[in-house]
């Protein structure tokens, strides 16, 4: 069965809360895991958690504001608006969050942008959140010159304008893996049809204007990051100083995994949560 044919038996799910509309998917039960997709994605590019982790998790992937079925945010958003919509979405799901009794704690698992997002959220909602996990982390670009956040905001979204999601896809696909199978290939570009240009844009804003260190500090404990060594996206190299600046650990390095690290080397990925359990 391929990773599209895979992906089909996991329906993507809306629900309705605070006058919006958010969609995700999810499946099994247990322990809440959520994952939080990056700016190239969707909740499609974790169906090998979806698939092989519903066994042990209640798995959640959103599609992040204004990706897939989900509204757009209604400003140009930082990572705390992002953090507030995915508390309101699992509000919404009756999960009772904190960490007092009768309370349920989440793994939470942010990849490159969605790390920022995850780690707004770690930070807003300490007590809800037993693990955090950043993967490939995308760091952001707040506190660098004007020209350099300008460019970092528009280059995306120009992409996607241009080539549209089937070109961006073949241009970008390729350097998202480190295993490029016409199969991961395949469903890189699946994911990315569902990309809109709104969402998007709103996405590079929060890259080029936010950046993950405003969210973390070194009291943190329950922090876990994960660097996929072949990724030339995100470097391991500017994940560890990330983790040294920080005192985060552990630290997990993933041989032979690009920038997808999930995707790419998934039962490796897969391990590291099962660990957590």
């Amino acid at each position: 069965m391929t990773l599209i044919e895979q992906l089909a038996q996991f329906e993507l799910k809306m629900i309705q809360f605070d006058g919006v509309q958010q969609s995700y998917r999810e499946a099994g039960t247990g322990k809440v895991l959520v994952l939080l997709h990056g700016i190239s994605s969707g909740s499609g590019s974790w169906v090998k958690q979806l698939q092989d982790l519903s066994h042990h998790f209640h798995v959640i992937a959103w599609d992040a504001p204004g990706y897939g079925q989900s509204d757009r945010l209604v400003t140009k958003p930082n990572a705390a608006d992002y953090a507030k919509r995915l508390k309101g979405m699992l509000d919404a799901l009756d999960l009772n969050l904190g960490s007092g009794q009768g309370q349920e704690q989440i793994i939470l698992v942010g990849h490159s942008l969605g790390a920022m997002q995850a780690a707004a959220f770690n930070a807003l909602y300490p007590d809800a959140v037993e693990a955090l996990v950043i993967a490939n982390v995308a760091q952001g670009y707040k506190g660098s010159d004007a020209q350099k956040q300008q460019d970092v905001f528009e280059k995306r979204p120009k992409m996607l304008q241009t080539l549209g999601a089937s070109g961006m896809a073949q241009s970008r696909g390729p350097h998202l893996v480190a295993n490029a199978s016409a199969e991961a290939l395949a469903l890189i570009e699946a994911v990315m049809h569902n990309i809109h240009l709104d969402g998007f844009s709103d996405a590079s804003y929060l890259l080029a204007y936010d950046a993950i260190q405003s969210y973390l500090n070194p009291e943190q404990h329950n922090i876990h990051v994960i660097k996929g060594m072949a990724d030339g996206i995100t470097p391991p190299q500017d994940i560890q100083a990330l983790a040294d600046q920080f005192q985060l650990k552990p630290c997990y390095d993933i041989a032979a995994a690009g920038h997808l690290s999930y995707l790419d080397q998934a039962e490796q990925f897969n391990q590291i949560l099962l660990s957590l359990n």
